[in-house]
């Protein structure tokens, strides 16, 4: 019975050993690169992680719009004629003299800066309408059209002298025989100073929404995440034209100011107060 007594003594021994070993591996292994992969697949806690989503949650997402006016500088319109005659060539050459006595009715204004140009000419054939139903026949050529088209503008100028030019443009071109006048349209020459500064303004205003929810909300805003443009900017033209068509002074014209608009969401991050 005695020889049994070393071999139970070296098994306790080694039992020990082992234990004591890995107690060791353990402590170094939890601030081990392995101790991380391990966190990362899930076997960790899952605390970082719910962390994470409530800060992902914690936002608010939130628009502004902004508005400026600035004094038109510019303006545009287009003027036509259409004549109508039995035949192509005699359509065509009453158009051709109407829009030959438009333009030089235009040039003679003698205005600086203005822009004239031709954009379209028309010859089409005019059809016989039928009412029967039971037609099956192609519809009798009965006469023709000719038409052209021209575009006038005038850029960078006061308002006194957008008044000024847009009465006399559009006397002269009813005088001198233009029977399709379009109305006056005002515009920026260079829109980029005003767009900027709708753009600044609807920033501006979305932060201030923010920080009212926020109020409202008992939270403070920790973070500007993000800023969108959700529309273009947009110019809203001026009243196109005042007063009626004829009489002694021409036509009455106010080029009035113009509404630039911008509009833009954020997203800010905020915390609870403390």
């Amino acid at each position: 019975m005695r020889p049994m007594m070393p071999t139970l003594t070296r098994s306790l021994i080694a039992g020990l050993a082992l234990g004591v070993m890995t107690c060791i591996s353990s402590t170094a292994l939890a601030g081990s690169p392995v101790a991380g992969r391990l966190a990362t697949d899930g076997l960790a806690a899952e605390e970082p992680e719910a962390t994470a989503e409530n800060a992902e949650n914690r936002t608010i997402t939130i628009g502004g719009a902004g508005e400026v006016t600035r004094p038109a500088d510019s303006m545009r319109t287009s003027i036509g004629v259409e004549a109508r005659e039995k035949t192509l060539g005699a359509a065509r050459d009453k158009a051709a003299s109407r829009s030959q006595a438009v333009l030089a009715a235009l040039r003679g204004l003698a205005i600086p800066g203005l822009e004239i140009r031709t954009v379209n000419i028309s010859l089409s054939p005019i059809q016989e309408s039928s009412l029967a139903r039971e037609e099956i026949t192609e519809p009798r050529i009965i006469g023709y059209s000719a038409s052209s088209q021209l575009a006038v503008a005038l850029r960078g100028v006061s308002p006194a002298e957008l008044q000024a030019a847009g009465s006399k443009i559009l006397q002269a071109a009813l005088t001198s025989g233009a029977n399709d006048v379009g109305g006056l349209e005002f515009f920026l020459s260079n829109p980029t100073e005003a767009r900027r500064a709708a753009l600044a303004a609807a920033v501006q205003d979305a932060q201030a929404n923010a920080k009212a929810v926020a109020k409202a909300a008992n939270i403070r805003i920790v973070e500007l995440q993000s800023i969108s443009v959700v529309q273009p900017e947009r110019d809203i033209y001026a009243q196109q034209m005042k007063g009626g068509f004829g009489g002694a002074d021409g036509f009455p014209v106010e080029p009035g100011k113009l509404r630039i608009t911008a509009a833009v969401t954020v997203r800010v991050a905020f915390a609870p107060n403390l």
